[in-house]
């Protein structure tokens, strides 16, 4: 099924702050399974970093509003 003629030609990507955009210039039908799979495990690592940076930050976070609370319940008992 072929895209319908309104929308020919208008694709649009939107791509966030810090995420990679691979860009190929032209089709490859020549990937090898080898460079196939770096390409997979490439992303898969870089997505395991993010996660793990936002998993460091959320605890982080949590940690200090945990103390601030603690620090307020002791101000307002005196």
């Amino acid at each position: 099924m072929s895209t319908p003629p309104n929308r020919a030609g208008r694709r649009r990507y939107r791509k966030s702050r810090d995420r990679r955009v691979w860009v190929f210039s032209e089709l490859n039908h020549d990937l090898r399974p080898e460079q196939i799979a770096k390409i997979l495990v490439s992303g898969g690592l870089e997505q395991a970093r993010r996660e793990a940076e936002a998993r460091i930050e959320e605890e982080a976070r949590l940690a200090t509003e945990a103390r601030d609370a603690s620090t307020g319940e002791e101000d307002g008992d005196e």
